[in-house]
């Protein structure tokens, strides 16, 4: 399946929401990618201060919003959405880091 209307030609809520369906199927998707991604660049860092890495939070949230405002979006909203995504990668990567330096606990 893929997007076959465009928002507009859609004529009843039926077809908005399986277009919106389809849209929110493709996104889970690539927030899976995503977390792949997450889970190996923990190979590449070595203590908690490398996870956190604060100055690259700030710039990847800040990103993000400026990358939303220029769609029209709310800035703020996209902020909020990526501190809370950065932050949760932030704990499984520390879960990571955690077995991967104490294999035993």
């Amino acid at each position: 399946m893929k997007i076959s209307k465009s928002p507009s030609e859609c004529i009843n809520k039926e077809e908005i929401r399986t277009q919106i369906d389809f849209i929110d199927r493709e996104i889970i998707s690539l927030f899976a990618l995503r977390f792949q991604y997450v889970n190996e660049i923990v190979k590449f860092k070595t203590d908690k201060e490398s996870v956190v890495a604060q100055d690259r939070k700030d710039q990847v949230i800040e990103q993000r919003g400026k990358w939303a405002e220029d769609h029209g979006l709310d800035k703020n909203t996209f902020e909020q959405i990526y501190r809370f995504l950065v932050d949760h990668n932030i704990g499984k990567e520390l879960e990571i880091l955690e077995k991967r330096q104490h294999p035993t606990s």
